[in-house]
């Protein structure tokens, strides 16, 4: 093996799938060979930082949290290696019910700290986060995550009381390409009116000052209208016309604003997929 090119082991280890736990144990050991193999294999090991893993308990969440912590502390050249964070889901551990979890978020928890750290992630997936229960004072270190410039992809599948608190977490990424919302539970939801025609006129130039959004999926949330109608109008940084990639599951009231929706993206549309449940 010390014949071959770092190119081509690079290559052979990037088959590993650092995702199964027998693999996981692979690039462990192989990170041991030597020092050139060691960043190559730390790499694919930092990639995918997934604190969301079923079942939940807080104890382990907890020590997870701290021993990534400090991982990332003695070694901060690994932040750049994570590209991919998926948030732990908080409602799993009982976190609207049961107080000493409610205490943890407030008192004991360490995932601010720890969201300060991250510099390069890509991809963030937020799940039974608690949005609505979350301290406020630990919801700028989410921010900070999601005004990363390399930011490109959100999946949100959470509970939140009112539309301005989910579009006000949308619009903190700033260089977004794909969105996912996914069983969005929404309490209170605003009337939006319809675009005037005017307005509708005067779309092109809404868009030369919006992120260009490419890919968009939507499944099965309570409030998918009242999403497109934020979407599509004055409030949201988010262009349309540049979206190639549509996947939409709805319930049968939404068929108005999902064609509404169709028609403003118009013909950049390159893929799509729209699941209508039975009558």
């Amino acid at each position: 093996m010390d014949s071959l090119p770092l190119e081509l082991i690079d290559e052979i280890i990037g088959h590993v799938d650092e995702k199964d736990n027998i693999s996981h144990f692979h690039l462990l050991a192989c990170s041991l060979v030597c020092r050139f193999w060691l960043p190559l294999c730390q790499r694919r090991l930092f990639h995918h930082i997934n604190l969301m893993r079923r079942p939940v308990q807080l104890a382990k969440l907890h020590a997870q949290i701290q021993r990534l912590d400090q991982v990332l502390l003695n070694s901060p050249h690994l932040t750049s290696y994570i590209l991919v964070l998926d948030l732990p889901d908080l409602s799993s551990i009982g976190f609207y019910t049961n107080a000493s979890s409610r205490a943890w978020i407030v008192i004991d928890n360490p995932l601010p700290t720890l969201l300060r750290k991250f510099t390069h992630v890509q991809k963030l997936k937020i799940t039974g986060l608690g949005w609505n229960v979350f301290p406020r004072d630990f919801r700028q270190p989410l921010y900070q995550v999601l005004e990363l410039p390399s930011m490109a992809f959100v999946c949100i599948n959470d509970h939140f009381i009112r539309m301005d608190d989910l579009t006000n977490l949308i619009n903190h990424a700033r260089g977004l390409k794909g969105l996912s919302l996914a069983y969005l539970d929404i309490s209170c939801v605003p009337r939006y009116r319809l675009k005037t025609k005017q307005e509708e006129d005067n779309k092109q130039r809404f868009e030369q000052n919006r992120i260009h959004l490419t890919s968009l999926n939507m499944r099965y949330g309570n409030n998918n209208s009242a999403f497109i109608s934020w979407f599509l109008g004055p409030r949201s940084h988010l262009g349309v016309l540049h979206v190639h990639t549509l996947h939409i599951a709805l319930h049968g009231t939404e068929e108005d604003s999902v064609n509404r929706l169709l028609r403003t993206i118009g013909g950049s549309l390159k893929h799509v997929s729209i699941i209508q449940p039975y009558d």
